[in-house]
């Protein structure tokens, strides 16, 4: 195995303040080189959480190379810069080579402590399998979404995002932080252990498969016209069937789930995302047998 340098990226969103906090009390308390692994750290979006806002002209995690934004906005917005700054100083090819990212984030909906795929690389399995092993993680895959694309860790050989909540932005937990300093000591830990064959992938990994996403039930004019049913509230990971209910609008009329289908909702009335129109979006359950592939591409990174 030749992984040598592990990119840990906090402030993607400038508003989630939490993982920063964590990131600079892990610098000052760990050495930056433990097991032959290095980890380099990086604000992704300064300016944004200098102003104490999600972003500057984009969303950063949606800026990266093959993302509408870069291809409408290359040569405009502040996100594109940084993303390309990123990449030239610690994508594979860059001046600081890293082989894998971490990207942390917060989240105001009730996800707890999970992890975020996005496609089916062998060595982004390989690693959330690691994670979910060690700490029971659930695991979202965000795939086959072409309204959303340009995501961060994709543009290194493997990534994952840890995403943890629920937390108000720009607002400081302890309890969010020290989950945070929990995965970034252990993750050299377990990764050394796969290294000398101290440990085994486990032989399934649950994951939970996107499939969409609904928006709030809205009036004519495209004003928000339904809030989350208080049934639905901070009940992410909890299976849905049908005419569960969703919405409760300003009359008293509630918004059923109508599919045939089960399904798990994630980031249920995240904030961050009324701009998108996503009020919550949905998953299958899929169990997925762990493959010598995952371990032997992870050993070629």
């Amino acid at each position: 195995m030749t992984v040598q340098r592990i990119l840990i990226v906090a402030g993607t969103h400038g508003n989630e303040i939490n993982p920063i906090w964590a990131v600079k009390q892990f610098n000052r308390n760990e050495n930056s080189l433990k097991h032959g692994i290095e980890y380099e750290y990086i604000i992704g979006n300064p300016i944004a959480y200098e102003k104490g806002c999600r972003y500057i002209d984009a969303d950063l995690n949606r800026s990266f190379k093959k993302s509408k934004n870069y291809d409408q906005n290359e040569n405009s917005f502040y996100e594109i810069s940084r993303a390309n700054f990123l990449v030239d100083q610690f994508g594979i090819n860059g001046s600081k080579p890293c082989q894998i990212a971490i990207d942390l984030h917060t989240t105001t909906a009730n996800m707890g402590t999970s992890i975020v795929m996005y496609g089916r690389r062998f060595k982004d399995f390989c690693l959330a399998a690691l994670l979910q092993n060690k700490f029971g993680l659930p695991i979202y895959l965000h795939e086959k979404d072409k309204s959303q694309t340009g995501f961060l860790v994709e543009a290194w050989p493997c990534g994952l995002v840890i995403e943890i909540g629920a937390v108000a932005q720009n607002f400081y937990d302890p309890k969010i932080i020290n989950r945070f300093l929990i995965i970034i000591s252990s993750l050299r830990d377990e990764i050394d252990k796969l290294k000398k064959n101290l440990i085994e992938l486990p032989k399934d990994l649950v994951v939970h498969v996107h499939q969409g996403s609904v928006d709030y039930p809205r009036d004519e004019k495209g004003d928000i016209d339904g809030l989350i049913h208080p049934k639905r509230i901070n009940r992410d990971w909890k299976m849905i069937k049908k005419g569960d209910p969703l919405f409760l609008n300003s009359q008293g009329i509630i918004y059923k789930y109508d599919g045939d289908q089960f399904i798990w909702p994630v980031f249920i009335g995240e904030v961050a995302y009324k701009e998108k129109q996503i009020a919550m979006s949905y998953t299958n359950k899929e169990v997925i047998c762990s493959k010598n592939e995952w371990v032997q591409e992870f050993h070629r990174l």
